[in-house]
């Protein structure tokens, strides 16, 4: 009996499995958008109650195995969700509604809002944004990507971090950088950006105004950046993989110098000739400076001592009195070289590779997800010895444990290596050094034959050092540097490990009312070392030296809210209170020993000599916050935001705490009945919004307290005063006031206007004390610093076929920036200080903080070729005449406290102290910034480009003045620009660039306005080219997607003059040791199975 039962049981159990399997099959259908019929790739097409589920490919197509019975759930961002019940059809073709656009979630502080509710300005850049370019952090990525929001890549060095400004500068002294939060974790420091892949990246939202920045309070003032990375799914099983590869290039041009030595020679020729004619050396130069000239271009320094140039670097098969036909000016075609100097351009820089991979895998049900990736980058700079390596791991889990708790954790784990030696030394900056040095010198040492000479120690070639060579030739630009032998026997590097993670925990108490928590930790640590090798170079002094700096910084944020949210009728509300504690400490430690034992060696045991003990210390610094905000709805049409919050700062004395706040209102006019179903108006918001937020990082850790230096004296303490602290120092400040518009217009136009105005008050001044108080200044809270501003974001959907369609997207702010209030002057009764004049700007109620005050250039004297410059005078006599003791020194002081109705006139002088200080009417403040892109697919390919832009501001141009004259060493000692060659030759010559006469013109580099350019630049920021594999090629492999693209970074720009890039500062100066901007050009291959 029991052995026919068994039999029975297998038999229905073969039919059953038999039957099951006669109903799965394989089901195929094609995705549209309903209101055009084109084919909508990426949709979502999930058996409903698993973890099964494909997305279309480009032509909107799926394939997925089904049983009938199975409901099949299609989704896409911005489209009504669609199910479809299996039957015996074999093919279910889907048009998707347009519907909830304007509930796509956004991530906002601690918590989300759909983009129909929320009342503040968010900009959400999503994760395709980010990915199109190769980056190594998600800081360079957001150039252009955002209205109001400006990404200044300060330096070209693989793994840099760019600086960032929302909305201007929020700050005179103080901070100006936004606050960055991770997964709902803030930052304590930029450099964690590295640390984060940007495939990991699902979204990043940037914050601008008070309703969306002052549930941060202390630290929301300048904006906030959330980035939120990827999680699994709960729906389908994946696992993604990118591989990029390309290099690292120079495609934006420096600037542009004199490349030929014997044109450079006529230069030298010229200004020393011009300087013995004004100014002769000795008798001899008076009777004959030609002669004089010529005899000490090149020389024997044993023979002639006041040489020019050592006659070994004479690289021409003739004396140097030869070199120069003197009755032209021009070097003597007939003569031929010996040698032909390498370059330092040729030698220091080349094509740096970049590889990068990265795989991520996820998935889950309805109870748990999870998400797993790693990554590694291989970043390698255009100078020798310039790179960034970084290996990265993240995993994210979440399980809903019951039906009222659910838990999870994100880590992320880092290690990388960055090498920069590149910016060894100032002077010996690779970029410096190369625009800079004439190219008449070599940059491996030559004997007097002209045959490069043999390193006797470390082998190949030795590099010049000038007299610090083994030959002890005296170079008369830079001796005893060189930056090629910095770069590949020195080192300059850091290694660092971070790990960046939280935990979370979020529980249901009752309906709509749950409590969650979390706590986040950032643990870096850093190994940053120097050495100096100890036969060539700074080292040789010491023998060898190494410096090393170990840094360690661990933040602690834990956070405990407790949200209550309600629907009642045609009402909703959202109200949460909570509590954020968030703790930093950091360690630092370091040494610096010399004489090494071994060549070239990186630890300190392998140095013998500490010149200083080891040094440490530990610092830190706590913030602690109670904040609540209620988020209310009528009928989907009327919004009210507000919150508050409350902060207090161990980094302040006496007023540790202050009291934050915001409210914001959106009324969504196009829900409204005289708009609804209007096919123009599809959707209209207005939204206001009013608030503070505050800033403590312009201070330091111990801004409230006196600070004091301890030292050794004869075995004793010597105590010395380190920081004289103002105990009353608070916060800076800022009320933010704003109205905007969103819409959108039919399914051609969208977009949104925004106005704000922003008042820092309290601003961090330095306030100079009384000569008899011993203190120089101290630290106040004083002044109000207003920025204003009207942004736009425009994207118009031009082409929408089945097989093409084009979008352009175009943003940008006209802002403005004004002093509203000067701080208090102690020395006039504490009245507010009328002005203050800076380096090159000067601060005044009504100006900019970016005014030029400066001396104005008045161009050249066509009779001698002397600079001239304007001098402003009071004509008290008004006879137009220049009189004893007219003259204005400095313009606005003048004005502003000594004769307000001066009748000013002005002169020229060639005389620059002569010449008056004024403000020129030129601002570092742009009138326009932006950027535009277009968005194109045509079949399968996909492009895309993006610019970025702007129009109005002025710069000065720093490195520009230098390659033009400098002062300091003269013709022999700098390079010069191309531009040179428009210089006063002869009387009557009409041009802006002065004689060459090497040293004997005053102050023809002193800051005036003859430097100041636009800034006025468009930029191709970002091009991409790809092609998605059609499905059906993809068969049965098992690949879901399979894409392949080409794209280039930062390919162009157009700006005022080659090498002049206003985007690599803030206030658009150029500056010495810049590590100058790289172009990357990637292939890349994206697969998802």
């Amino acid at each position: 009996m029991k052995l026919k039962l068994t039999w029975l049981l297998t038999l229905f159990m073969a039919f059953v499995m038999q039957f099951s399997f006669a109903q799965e099959k394989t089901v195929t259908g094609t995705v549209t958008t309903a209101s055009d019929g084109l084919p909508l790739p990426g949709a979502s097409v999930i058996v409903k109650g698993t973890a099964r589920g494909q997305q279309t490919d480009f032509d909107g197509k799926y394939t997925i195995k089904v049983t009938e019975g199975d409901v099949l759930v299609i989704s896409y961002v911005g489209m009504d969700n669609t199910e479809v019940t299996i039957t015996s059809a074999n093919t279910y073709n889907v048009a998707l509604k347009e519907g909830n656009l304007l509930d796509e979630v956004v991530v906002v502080g601690y918590g989300t809002a759909t983009k129909q509710s929320f009342a503040g300005s968010a900009t959400v850049v999503d994760s395709e944004k980010i990915e199109n370019k190769n980056f190594s952090n998600v800081s360079q990525s957001l150039a252009g990507e955002a209205a109001g929001v400006t990404v200044i890549n300060t330096s070209g060095q693989p793994g840099s971090v760019s600086t960032i400004r929302i909305r201007g500068f929020g700050s005179v002294n103080g901070n100006r950088a936004p606050l960055y939060v991770v997964d709902g974790v803030p930052l304590s420091s930029t450099a964690s950006l590295n640390s984060i892949n940007p495939g990991d990246i699902k979204t990043t939202t940037i914050l601008k105004d008070a309703t969306a920045t002052a549930i941060y309070g202390s630290r929301g003032a300048n904006g906030v950046i959330l980035i939120t990375t990827k999680s699994g799914s709960s729906t389908e099983s994946f696992i993604e993989v990118d591989v990029r590869t390309g290099i690292n290039t120079q495609i934006i041009p420096r600037y542009d110098v004199l490349t030929s030595p014997e044109e450079y020679m006529e230069f030298v020729y010229e200004a020393k000739l011009g300087r013995e004619t004004l100014q002769p050396t000795n008798a001899a130069s008076a009777a004959n400076p030609t002669g004089y000239v010529l005899d000490r271009l090149f020389a024997d320094p044993g023979v002639t001592s006041d040489t020019y140039i050592n006659q070994g670097y004479n690289m021409w098969n003739a004396p140097g009195n030869q070199l120069i036909n003197p009755a032209t000016g021009r070097f003597n075609e007939s003569v031929t070289r010996k040698f032909t100097p390498e370059t330092f351009q040729d030698e220091l820089f080349g094509d740096g590779y970049r590889y990068e991979a990265n795989v991520r895998m996820g998935g889950g049900n309805e109870k748990s997800k999870y998400f797993i990736s790693a990554g590694f980058l291989d970043d390698n700079g255009v100078p020798v010895n310039s790179y960034f390596k970084r290996y990265n791991t993240r995993i994210n889990v979440s399980s809903q444990i019951k039906d009222w708790l659910n838990v999870g954790a994100n880590i992320s784990y880092l290690y990388s290596e960055s090498r920069n030696n590149s910016s060894l030394g100032g002077a010996e900056n690779t970029f410096e050094f190369a625009d800079k040095t004439p190219p008449l010198y070599p940059v491996f040492l030559r004997d007097d034959d002209g045959n490069r000479v043999i390193d006797p120690v470390l082998g190949g070639f030795e590099p010049d050092y000038g007299s610090n060579s083994s030959l002890g030739r005296t170079r008369p630009t830079s001796d005893q540097l060189n930056p090629y032998g910095a770069a590949t026997l020195d080192y300059n590097g850091t290694e660092r490990y971070e790990v960046v993670a939280n935990a979370n925990l979020n529980a249901k108490i009752t309906e709509g009312l749950t409590f969650e928590t979390s706590v986040g930790l950032q643990y870096s640590s850093s190994i940053g070392k120097t050495m100096n090798n100890q036969f060539y170079g700074t080292g040789t002094s010491n023998g060898g030296s190494l410096s090393q700096l170990d840094l360690t910084t661990r933040t602690l944020n834990f956070l405990q809210l407790l949200r209550y949210s309600k629907d009642f009728g045609d009402h909703s509300f959202e109200v949460l209170a909570a509590h954020e504690s968030n703790q930093l400490e950091q360690r630092s430690l370091s040494a610096f020993k010399t004489q090494a034992i071994l060549p070239l060696g990186l630890e300190l045991d392998n140095y013998i000599v500490a010149p200083s003990p080891v040094s440490g210390n530990m610092i830190g610094r706590t913030l602690d916050s109670y904040f609540s905000q209620l988020n209310y709805n009528f009928d989907n049409k009327y919004y009210l935001t507000a919150s508050v919050r409350r902060d207090g700062s161990s980094r302040f004395a006496n007023n540790k705490w202050d009291t934050f706040f915001s409210v914001g209102a959106a009324w969504v006019i196009s829900n409204e009945g005289f708009l609804e179903n209007n096919d123009l108006v599809r959707y209209l918001k207005l939204k206001g919004s009013y608030g503070t937020t505050g800033d403590e990082q312009g201070v330091s850790f111990y801004s409230g307290i006196n600070l004091f230096d301890v030292s050794n004296l004869n075995g004793g303490f010597a105590v010395t005063p380190r920081l004289i602290a103002n105990p009353e120092l608070t916060w800076e400040r800022a009320t933010q006031y704003q109205a905007g518009l969103e819409f959108t217009l039919g399914d051609f136009l969208d977009g949104s206007f925004d106005y704000f105005i922003k008042d820092t008050e309290n601003l961090f001044f330095d306030r100079p004390n009384p000569i008899s108080t011993g203190v120089a200044s101290v630290l106040v809270n004083d002044g109000v610093l207003r920025n204003s501003g009207f942004e736009f974001d425009l994207t118009a959907h031009l082409v929408k076929k089945e097989n093409f369609t084009l979008d352009a997207t175009v943003n940008g702010i006209i802002y403005s920036n004004e002093i509203r209030e000067m701080p208090l002057d102690p020395s006039d009764e504490n009245r507010p200080n009328d002005f203050i004049n800076l380096a090159s700007y000067a601060y005044e109620e009504g100006r900019s903080i970016f005014d030029f005050y400066m001396r104005e250039y008045a161009g050249v004297d066509p009779g001698d070729g002397f600079p001239v410059w304007y001098e402003y005078f009071d004509d008290a006599n008004n006879n137009d005449i220049l009189d004893d003791g007219e003259s204005i020194q400095s313009l606005t002081p003048y004005l502003n406290d000594v004769n307000p109705d001066a009748n000013v006139k002005r002169t020229t002088t060639k005389t620059f102290a002569d010449a008056t200080e004024k403000y020129v009417d030129r601002s570092g403040i742009p009138d326009l910034q932006g950027a535009f892109r277009l968005n194109a697919t045509i079949h399968n390919f996909n492009i895309s480009t993006q610019f970025t832009y702007q129009i109005g501001g002025y710069g000065y141009d720093f490195q520009y003045a230098e390659l033009m004259h400098d002062n300091n060493g003269g013709i022999l000692g700098t390079n010069r620009s191309t531009d040179v060659r428009q210089r006063w030759q002869q009387p009557g010559d009409i041009t802006s660039v002065p004689r060459l006469a090497d040293r004997v013109v005053p102050n023809i580099t002193s800051q005036s306005t003859r430097f100041i350019t636009k800034t006025d630049f468009l930029a191709l920021n970002n091009i991409l080219v790809g092609y998605t594999l059609p499905s059906k090629m993809l068969g049965d492999s098992g690949i879901d997607l399979l894409n392949i693209y080409v794209s280039g970074d930062n390919l162009f720009i157009a700006s005022r003059r080659e090498g002049f890039n206003p985007n690599t500062s803030q206030t658009g100066n150029s500056g010495r040791a810049r590590y100058a901007p790289l172009s990357t050009l990637t292939l890349g291959l994206r697969l998802k199975f």
